[in-house]
């Protein structure tokens, strides 16, 4: 398939992910993840020199009616591990995360981060009023989308170099000069309560697949 026809078609998927319509909006973010998975592996040595000349943006996901917690950078690090690029987090002037990568990859996954962050709130009411479930869950939740994403990755052949972070993407990333607490990365976890973490696990799993939040657990 022709370079620029991709392209359209990568652009044409990402203008759909802004849809109110929050199953149409994940298969476009999923399907245009893929195809620049796709597109950028199998790009000849000139083709992708001439591609990393077009630059690196920065997108953000600001945190207003929310408060940004550690769960939101756990999801944060999963996900630029899969869309090839770096992130970071600052409270002032108000509370966001920002992606670091080429414009379709950062919009990417800006889309499917609002989405994540969404169905990760939506799924933790449940859990209200018993903190050490809600973390459970919470945990479980980003472990499971992780996961899943990790799951769908091994069956593409070269796949960690699909998903490797461009040079000039950490490049970028460096110049910014961050302090070290401003970077997130996925951290640990101990789940005190089991239940809740699977149950939040099999919602992370779900999550990225496009199914809907179970109501069984």
């Amino acid at each position: 398939m022709d370079r620029e026809v991709v392209r359209r078609k990568i652009k044409s998927l990402l203008a759909l992910a802004e849809s109110d319509n929050e199953n149409e909006a994940l298969a476009a973010v999923q399907a245009a993840r893929n195809l620049m998975m796709k597109y950028h592996i199998s790009m000849g040595e000139n083709e992708w020199k001439e591609d990393i000349k077009k630059g690196v943006v920065i997108k953000e996901l600001r945190f207003r009616s929310i408060p940004l917690n550690q769960h939101h950078l756990m999801l944060a690090a999963a996900l630029s591990e899969n869309f090839r690029c770096r992130n970071f987090y600052r409270q002032k002037p108000v509370s966001c995360i920002c992606f670091v990568g080429f414009e379709e990859d950062a919009h990417a996954v800006l889309m499917l981060m609002e989405y994540l962050v969404r169905f990760m709130e939506q799924g933790a009411k449940a859990y209200r009023g018993n903190r050490s479930q809600e973390i459970s869950w919470r945990d479980g939740f980003c472990v499971g989308v992780y996961v899943s994403f990790k799951e769908q990755d091994r069956e593409e052949k070269g796949y960690e170099i699909m998903t490797a972070i461009p040079r000039e993407v950490n490049d970028a990333f460096g110049k910014l000069r961050l302090k070290e607490g401003a970077r997130t990365r996925r951290a640990d976890y101990r789940a005190s309560d089991g239940a809740a973490f699977s149950c939040g696990e099999m919602s992370g799993r779900k999550s990225v697949d496009g199914r809907s939040i179970s109501r069984d657990c």
